[in-house]
């Protein structure tokens, strides 16, 4: 009897509120041990510069999922592009997205946006909804940190009622 709908629920132990699936940490150091590997030349990059490039082409839009493959982070002299993120990620079969990893890293990536003061992806276009936001708040104002429980409660709501505007109410 494959399904029972008597079940003893006495003998079943259920985890509420699963965390959002993430990225692991080691999944995470491949993909920029390998990115670091791909740079070569004068854009030649060390990990700590591949990984602020990162956090900058999430920040600009990289995560969409039809993103110019221009959208680049320039650091230390040295140039990132999407395209050559995105080539990475094909070639080493990695099973995550851009947009995962950044969910994964959000605070992080906003931290490092607002050291070199990096305003988010929907800054210009939901700014105009609410002229009072600072510089701070527009770094908040990207795609994926709608789920960053470090975001701010207004910016949250704000990147949630964007996206049931632009897709309907299933993040």
């Amino acid at each position: 009897m494959p399904f029972n709908e008597n079940v003893d629920y006495s003998t079943i132990n259920v985890t509420k509120g699963t965390p959002p699936a993430l990225v692991p940490s080691s999944e995470i150091d491949k993909l920029v041990a390998n990115i670091t590997n791909a740079t070569s030349g004068s854009n030649k990059m060390g990990d700590d510069e591949v990984t602020v490039a990162l956090a900058i082409i999430c920040q600009k839009g990289g995560t969409a999922k039809k993103a110019n493959p221009n959208i680049y982070a320039n650091v230390n002299g040295k140039v990132l592009e999407l395209g050559l993120v995105r080539k990475v990620i094909t070639d080493i079969n990695w099973k995550y997205t851009l947009r995962l990893f950044a969910r994964s890293k959000a605070t992080f990536i906003q931290k490092t946006c607002s050291y070199f003061d990096i305003p988010g992806d929907l800054s210009q276009k939901l700014g105009r909804l609410d002229p009072s936001l600072g510089s701070e708040d527009k770094i908040w104002l990207s795609n994926f940190q709608m789920d960053n429980s470090d975001c701010p409660e207004k910016i949250r709501n704000m990147l949630m009622s964007h996206y049931d505007q632009m897709f309907g109410n299933n993040p």
